[in-house]
């Protein structure tokens, strides 16, 4: 069984605020090879790594990053001093390496519309080559794969749920895995493990692959080797 691969979730995030280059260059220090960002739109349609809407909980700010400019979140720091990332500097210092892009759902479109700018540029080679996206909305799917038929999705996560469900209960018929997708496993649901070989095995019947979803123990990551996941995603070093 091969080994799988790990992703890491936000960058390393042990001494250094998470989406911040400090994370990244930790992550790779660590031995991860694949890395995992979340993409949001300035209101002057800069793109800038952030997971949350607002910057309360990283930054202890208020401040709505749609609503925000490019100069107004220059001046921002996070929890640990550094500054947030945008999509430029994060392309010249990392570009090369492969990444799973989560285009955040509010103001998706616009998010979207300056990425591909990006596109007709220098981070054609990364786009198309070295990254994986997942969406939260369908309709941000259908326009990036509208314009770029040849990128790779991650399965949306309503998909992930219903093939999750009819896997772990054994109505693998119902649960629509397509060839070739990734699916997002989480290692237990409401203390039910789902991390197991039978479980796995069902998706990989059907040509699909799994991605265990933040195992957050060394017993839960050691659940997903066990169960031969193809990949872990994980805020954690690798095993």
């Amino acid at each position: 069984m091969p080994d799988p691969i790990w992703i890491s979730h936000r960058g390393l995030c042990e001494s250094a605020t998470e989406n911040t280059a400090n994370a990244f260059r930790a992550a790779l220090e660590a031995g991860f090879t694949h890395l995992e960002t979340d993409l949001r739109v300035t209101a002057d349609n800069h793109l800038v790594l952030a997971h949350d809407e607002t910057l309360t909980r990283v930054a202890g700010v208020p401040l709505k990053v749609t609503e925000a400019t490019r100069k107004e979140l220059e001046g921002v720091r996070l929890q640990g001093g550094e500054p947030l990332l945008f999509f430029d500097q994060w392309l010249e210092e990392f570009g090369g390496y492969h990444w799973i892009l989560d285009i955040k759902p509010e103001q998706g479109r616009r998010t979207l519309e300056a990425l591909l700018e990006h596109w007709q540029g220098d981070a054609r080679s990364l786009l198309n080559e070295r990254a994986r996206f997942l969406f939260w909305d369908n309709a941000h799917q259908k326009l990036l794969l509208d314009h770029q038929p040849e990128i790779e999705c991650m399965a949306p996560m309503p998909e992930c749920r219903r093939a999750g469900l009819a896997c772990v209960t054994g109505a693998t018929p119902l649960a629509g895995i397509r060839a070739g997708a990734t699916y997002s496993l989480p290692p237990r649901l409401g203390g039910v493990r789902l991390l197991k070989p039978q479980v796995v095995d069902r998706y990989k019947r059907r040509d699909g692959r799994v991605l265990a979803f933040l195992p957050e123990t060394e017993q839960e990551a050691d659940w997903a080797l066990r169960a031969g996941v193809d990949e872990v995603l994980t805020n954690y070093r690798p095993l």
